[in-house]
């Protein structure tokens, strides 16, 4: 990340003032075209809380990272997952008139979608969802995290952070992605979303054949006596849903808003070219997770957030257990709620660190 500002604009549109904040001043247009876009759709479809938008568009987030921990609520697993996400939205929960979004460049660049305007439009919408999809169910699962325990050292070693990962995702944080997503279509943006969808499912097909040279690669250590035949279809599971699962974040909010025809293609797609390679219990695990999911309601309380996320991990740890991986998850209570004190960003945007001592929340 370069200390530099290189580009700084500011700009009305309907009642919120966009800051644009980058490290580059190539090829921005596209991007600050399609924010203003989303932000006035958002602004004439209904009640839009922010008065004050700030995006950072940067090449690097990793330099941002520690700081974002030492700010947000968000988990210590999803924060350090932040610099492979091609976009992150940090805000005040308490607070909704402001919000601080940060573009990964690079991050955009690899998966393609830097000079893509649809998928951009998705992205943001999605991003710009989160804030929107604050009601009681997201405020209980936000109290929550996942502790993760793997009995065996070497398992822990190489899968235990993965899981860590997943379960906060899809067991914790998933309320928030599925209505934001919702939200997000419901709004209109649902092409867009099922354009950017589409495409990760693409990739994700061309992806799947280097599953063949992971698993020739396992073989070989079975050989060499460095693996056990068990072990191997442990980690080649937690591979799979590692890669995979998360797709059931998509097409349940396309269910939830009653786009089945969009579902239903991308499900499609999935099965034609993805599941087929992959372990025969990542499909089922798919399902049960989007089932799950379209049992969310928006008023759960903390009480019965907590039952359902139990729910989620158990399927987890089934679905492990069969691989012989004996793995434990346990639901603790967060930080989360903690209030902070901060000044409006318009009145500090000379550098990076300004905006994030200002803004806490979660992406």
């Amino acid at each position: 990340m370069s200390d530099t500002i290189q580009h700084f604009s500011r700009q009305r549109v309907e009642n919120t003032t966009l800051q644009v904040i980058a490290d580059t001043q190539r090829n921005l247009d596209r991007l600050i075209r399609e924010e203003v876009s989303v932000i006035r759709h958002y602004v004439r479809q209904g009640p839009w809380p922010h008065k004050w938008v700030n995006m950072f568009v940067l090449d690097d987030l990793r330099p941002l990272v520690s700081q974002i921990r030492s700010i947000t609520s968000l988990s210590s697993a999803l924060i350090e997952d932040i610099d492979h996400r091609p976009m992150v939205n940090i805000y005040d929960a308490a607070d909704l008139s402001e919000c601080a979004v940060f573009v990964n460049r690079r991050v955009l660049k690899r998966d393609g979608v830097w000079s893509d305007a649809l998928a951009l439009r998705a992205l943001l919408a999605h991003e710009h969802g989160h804030p929107l999809a604050e009601n009681e169910t997201v405020h209980a699962a936000r109290a929550l995290a996942v502790e993760v325990v793997v009995e065996s050292p070497t398992a822990k070693a190489a899968v235990g952070e993965i899981l860590n990962l997943l379960a906060d995702r899809l067991c914790v944080h998933a309320p928030q992605e599925v209505f934001a997503n919702e939200i997000a279509i419901r709004a209109g943006f649902g092409d867009a979303l099922f354009h950017l969808d589409k495409g990760t499912v693409e990739k994700a097909c061309l992806g799947v054949a280097k599953r063949a040279f992971l698993v020739q690669g396992l073989d070989r250590q079975v050989r060499d006596g460095k693996l056990t035949t068990a072990q191997v279809a442990a980690l080649l599971l937690v591979g799979d849903l590692q890669a995979h699962l998360g797709f059931a974040l998509e097409t349940a909010p396309f269910l939830a808003a009653g786009h089945q025809r969009q579902a239903k293609a991308l499900e499609t797609a999935l099965s034609e070219g993805v599941w087929r390679h992959l372990d025969p219990a990542v499909l089922p695990l798919y399902e049960t997770f989007r089932d799950h999911y379209l049992q969310l309601k928006v008023d759960l309380t903390p009480a019965k957030m907590k039952a359902w996320a139990t729910t989620a991990v158990g399927f987890f740890a089934d679905a492990l257990e069969e691989k012989h991986l004996q793995v434990r998850f346990k639901l603790v209570r967060t930080r989360s709620g903690q209030k902070r004190s901060r000044k409006p960003p318009s009145q500090a945007m000379t550098g990076h660190d300004n905006a994030l001592e200002q803004d806490r929340g979660s992406p």
